[in-house]
């Protein structure tokens, strides 16, 4: 286990410099409210990902394209994508803007970084789901979630068919304690074999 807790260390620390170091957040908090959570904010981390809500009074695609120009002065993405989700209105997604932002910077690999912003409504409910699920946390679920995020991370339907969700919530609430376990949860429950 302590391999996957270094891992995540390593991870968070990274996230860290993204977002002090190289002033991600200050970039934010010029137009928004920022609003970190996700693996880094749950101290989950297993790949470089991090996920952003920027909560904003009035959401302005012109601001909002400021933001993006400005994240890519700073951060020099090699990839950045754009979704309007008050347009496209996709099913579990929020309705807000959206910037998909990759960049190298000087680490080892890719890091993703999603930046949602949404108005306050959205925000308050997923930052009420978020704190629910990391209450529901413990230092016993810890290390069993760090470990089959680990072994899943690279699985060819992991993020299109399942999701970090479904492991902890496997986990925290079906008590599932092993990648074995969670390999026969997959098949019950979402019929990936």
């Amino acid at each position: 286990m302590n391999q996957f807790k270094k891992s995540n260390s390593a991870l968070i620390s990274e996230a860290s410099k993204i977002l002090y170091d190289y002033g991600l957040l200050e970039i934010l908090k010029k137009y928004g409210k920022p609003i970190i959570q996700g693996s880094y904010a749950l101290d989950l981390m297993t790949w470089r990902d991090l996920d952003i809500l920027l909560e904003m009074e009035r959401i302005d695609i012109r601001n909002f394209f400021s933001l993006g120009r400005d994240i890519a002065t700073k951060l020099k993405p090699r990839k950045m994508s754009y979704r309007n989700e008050l347009i496209g209105k996709t099913p579990g997604l929020p309705k807000g803007l959206y910037w998909g932002i990759y960049t190298l910077l000087n680490f080892p690999a890719d890091w993703k970084i999603d930046v949602w912003a949404m108005d306050s409504d959205q925000t308050k409910s997923r930052c009420k789901e978020f704190e629910n699920l990391k209450s529901k946390i413990s230092e016993e679920n810890r290390p069993v979630i760090l470990m089959i995020k680990n072994h899943y991370c690279s699985h060819p339907k992991y993020r299109g068919d399942f999701f970090s969700i479904d492991i902890y919530k496997s986990v925290i609430e079906e008590n599932v304690k092993s990648v074995e376990e969670f390999s026969r949860w997959l098949k019950e429950k979402r019929g990936i074999g």
